[in-house]
């Protein structure tokens, strides 16, 4: 048997012309567009006073309306559809974290871990299908297991300068980012009046659930010398986190087969109505302990020895180290008996066909049958990342010439360490849902502070490595001429080079009571195999196993769930808590000398690009700017691993490609001279797979009895999107706007559910299998933002801004239904409703911010555990901030996150079959901030 299999998918092909897509931009919006504001990387825009706005509208602004001013300008000024945030002062940012600070970005939504913000969708495409720049370069993911989607945690915001979304593309953009690419520009030593200074900040980070104080620390310093045509400027900063936050599971929720003995399903229903009930399906409480140190480093160098040149050499590196606590207490409730253990006269089921309560009981000894697992996820987690690149900019006349070239590596290390005791055959288990929240109450017939019952203990050790690599080149050239309807012709080549491994052991160490042997597991012949080490009897194995447990289990560090709501009182508050300590004394397996070779792979990809745009601006009665142009992409891959046979192991290589034409229009048209412009584009881009699904792996998971392989021949995601707006401009401080975006998405790729049989012991899994979907699925939305200072009024309120944004999105042709009716489903990742409102007072001693920021349900997966669709619910967030000048070089501040405490939920497509409740808690900051 060949368990690696692959299908064959035909290469694409260029296919929409450019002139059909201006065709269908003109008629929308006969004139609009506005000049080019692509930039070298790194290269300021100043913030200016709106030109020749009326006497009194122009405003003198520091701080906060200093940060809205140039954030305006960078909106206004730019040839795309941008939304932009800057930073108030030198290492003085809105928020403490990339991610978070997106979040008030009109169209982005927040995805969160441990409450921090970790990666952003963009007018609903998920993260991995949005680019990520540093500078004009490339930002490489450290996700553990693969992928594209980038780790904003690591990435500080004292380095940062100005973040920009950009959500319509121009030729000369680096290709990949299906909703949109964000910018992060950092401070160069030229910016401003290039002046020389030192800046740096202190604080200290209080969290709730930790109940610990952690540092952190940032640097800063710029000059220019020789004659001020040489600049540096070097920053750091240092940090420590203590994340701690808790989360009550329902794993997935299932039907449960009443006659297991008769072939098919023959679902439970106890309520009569024709549908079968769902249960619960590894209902189980965790606390999670990360305990984090996070150190990064930027440096520039920059030579301007005329005006006409400019050279630079630049890097980035950030580290992150991450020890793991999460413990768990976790259920086992699955039972191939009459009715599934259900006691049938106990059970009460509720609304959506689901167990408000139920009790197990149970029918099997042990080593089956019911069970209640301590389990933790032990180990040490590294993530790195390193970004490069020199370059230069020279103009001769009206032609500018710009080459850069850059090296890119990111690494993820997880040096997992499982511990789990497990107390197996228990006579029953109790989970009552019947509280506010539908959160698990559980009750258990073995105190889950002690030994009792426990007669498995498993150690096992899965490290696993993954590294990206990037190399890129890009050369540029800009004619301006003088006069005419074309104000600039633009061309340029780039050349980048990625590849993506990862290289996966694993070894696991079984002490079986029920049996009396203690195992390893061996993938000498490709899969997992089990060789007894040695055997005892089975009394006193267990014996041993509750010694070890009873000597070295601790019961954690705090109550679970600390103060947030979890629907009810009492409940489960503490259990065994089995970490590093528990592990070294059973021994931690040497997992290195196990590799997995269906998880270990490689995937290049060589990418070539070309371009030519050309700017204009025409006096049709207003005046209307455009860029139009073309991209031509051309794409090859390679996906190399392993595929086992008959228990042989040997190498396979799979090669793919593709052709893409990318054709795009950006137009403004100024209605009203410095107030009012008009903004339509149409655009075509493509985001690519993610690496592991392009990879030949293959991986089961022996708890759900499900699986994933990859498919090296996937292409791109494709979409062509419209954007029409208006934005009117009170001053260079205020604005309103409103934009109708269109995205049509297709080739897109999906997940497919095939069955596979292991041929060892079976089993019938459910293996998912990525491939490119034939639907296209069409989003039509609106954004409406603005900010606005309400100078207008008397005295103090003078100083009073707001900000807010609003974005509605409705998405048709996705073709995924819900397993079990077969309704439609929303486009994964895809809020309907969201906004976020910030209002601020600020004046030349004290300001004060609060901001607001929700979004609606949105699906997380077609068909996750127990084939339920899986949701997000709502979800809000109350942050604020105070700040205090002692005087010109230095300043107070105090910050806090989620001051509402609010719990982050998701459910198995019914607010009854709730699946996850998270809270991380309050997170207070203060600190002081000094400038020289």
């Amino acid at each position: 048997m060949q368990i690696f299999m692959r299908s064959t998918l035909p290469l694409s092909a260029a296919r929409t012309s450019f002139a059909a897509l201006a065709i269908a931009l003109v008629t929308a919006l006969p004139a609009s567009a506005q000049e080019v504001s692509t930039q070298a990387a790194g290269e300021d825009q100043p913030t200016e006073p709106v030109a020749d706005a009326p006497a009194g509208d122009e405003i003198v602004v520091t701080g906060i309306r200093a940060s809205l001013a140039s954030a305006l300008s960078a909106k206004r000024d730019s040839a795309q559809v941008i939304d932009a945030i800057s930073a108030e002062d030198i290492g003085k940012f809105p928020d403490k974290n990339i991610g978070e600070a997106l979040q008030r970005v009109t169209g982005v939504q927040i995805s969160r871990a441990g409450g921090e913000g970790q990666s952003i969708s963009i007018r609903g495409a998920e993260p991995a299908l949005n680019r990520v720049e540093i500078n004009g370069q490339t930002a490489l993911s450290t996700n553990v297991g693969g992928g594209r989607a980038v780790e904003f945690r690591d990435l500080p915001v004292e380095f940062v300068n100005r973040l920009e979304v950009v959500k319509s593309a121009t030729p000369d953009m680096t290709e990949g980012g299906l909703g949109g690419t964000v910018r992060i520009i950092t401070r160069r030593p030229f910016d401003g009046n290039g002046e020389s200074y030192i800046a740096g900040s202190a604080q200290g980070i209080y969290s709730e659930l930790s109940q610990r104080i952690d540092p952190k620390f940032a640097l800063i310093g710029s000059t220019l010398f020789n004659d001020d045509t040489m600049g540096l400027l070097v920053s750091a900063t240092y940090e420590e986190r203590s994340l701690w936050y808790d989360q009550l599971r329902t794993t997935g929720w299932r039907q449960i087969d009443r006659d297991p003995a008769t072939a098919g399903m023959q679902a439970l229903d106890l309520n009569n109505d024709g549908t079968g009930d769902f249960y619960p399906d590894i209902p189980r409480p965790i606390i999670n302990r990360e305990l984090t140190k996070r150190g990064s480093i930027n440096g520039i160098f920059e030579w301007r020895p005329t005006d006409d040149l400019r050279m630079f050499v630049e890097g980035t590196h950030t580290r992150s180290d991450m020890e793991l606590d999460s413990q768990f207490l976790q259920l086992g409730t699955v039972q191939n008996i009459a009715n599934g253990g259900v006691d049938i006269g106990s059970a009460v089921i509720g609304p959506d066909n689901t167990a408000q309560s139920v009790t197990f009981l149970g029918g099997l000894a042990a080593p089956n049958g019911l069970s209640a697992a301590y389990r933790n996820i032990l180990g040490t987690q590294e993530r790195r990342t390193t970004n490069a690149q020199a370059g230069f900019e020279w103009t001769t006349g009206q032609l500018t010439l710009k080459g850069s070239g850059s090296y890119a590596k990111a690494r993820a290390f997880n040096d997992e360490v499982n511990a789990t005791a497990t107390a197996q055959g228990l006579s029953s288990l109790t989970i009552d849902y019947n509280n506010d929240q539908q959160a698990p109450n559980i009750t258990l017939p073995i105190d889950q502070t002690t030994a009792q019952g426990i007669t498995q203990l498993i150690v096992l050790s899965r490290p696993r490595f993954n590294n990206q690599e990037e190399i890129s080149g890009k050369f540029d050239a800009e004619y301006e001429p003088t006069g005419g309807f074309f104000t600039s012709f633009k061309t340029g080549v780039q050349y980048r080079q990625l590849s993506a491994d990862s290289i996966y052991y694993d070894k696991a160490l079984t002490l079986n009571g029920a049996t009396g042997t203690t195992t390893l597991n061996n993938f000498d012949r490709g899969t997992s195999t089990t060789v007894v080490q040695s055997t005892e009897t089975p009394i006193a194995l267990i014996q041993r196993i509750q010694g070890i447990v009873a000597a070295n289990a601790t019961l954690g560090d705090h109550d679970f769930f600390g103060g947030a709501d979890r629907g009810y009182t009492g409940g489960i508050n503490r259990w065994l808590n089995l970490g590093m300590n528990l592990a070294d004394a059973v021994g931690v397996p040497d997992a290195y000398d196990n590799p997995v070779p269906l998880d270990t792979w490689e995937v290049k990809e060589d990418n070539w690009a070309g371009y030519a745009q050309a700017a204009f601006e025409v006096d049709l009665g207003v005046i209307v700017k455009g860029v139009a142009g073309a991209r031509v992409v051309d794409t090859k891959t390679t996906s190399d691993g392993f595929q086992v046979q008959n228990g042989i192991i040997t190498p396979i290589s799979f090669d793919g490609g593709y052709t893409e034409f990318l054709p795009s229009i950006n137009l403004t048209a100024e209605l009203i001279p410095n107030r009012l412009q008009a903004r339509a584009t149409a655009t075509e881009v493509l985001a690519r797979p993610l690496p592991q699904q392009l990879a030949p792996r293959f991986t089961l998971d022996v708890v759900g009895l499900t699986g994933s392989r990859g498919n090296p021949d996937l292409e791109p995601y494709r979409a062509r999107q419209y954007d029409l707006g208006l934005e009117y401009y009170f001053n260079n401080v205020s604005y309103v706007s409103a934009t109708y975006f269109r995205k049509e998405i297709g080739s897109f790729v999906q997940n497919t559910t095939e069955p596979y049989t292991d041929p060892a012991t079976g089993t019938v899994y459910a293996i998912n299998v990525p491939s490119n979907g034939t639907e296209k699925v069409t989003i039509n939305g609106a954004e409406v933002g603005g900010q606005y200072i309400f100078d207008f009024l008397p005295g103090p309120l003078a100083n009073i801004g707001l900000l807010a944004n609003y974005t509605f999105s409705d998405d048709s042709g996705y073709e995924e239904t819900d397993f079990f009716t077969g309704g439609p489903l929303s486009f994964p990742g895809l809020s309907r409703h969201s906004y976020n409102v910030s209002a601020f007072y600020e004046d030349d001693v004290f300001s004060i911010r609060g901001s607001y920021n929700w979004r609606s349900e949105y699906l997380i997966t077609a068909l996750g555990r127990g084939n339920n669709p899986e949701f997000g619910e709502a979800y809000g967030q109350l942050d604020a901030s105070a700040g205090f000048n002692i005087n010109e070089n230095a300043s107070l501040f105090f910050e806090a996150v989620n001051l509402t405490n609010a719990v982050r939920i998701e459910n198995a497509n019914s607010e009854y079959r709730r699946t996850i409740l998270e809270t991380f808690g309050r997170r207070f900051y203060a600190g002081l901030r000094l400038r020289y």
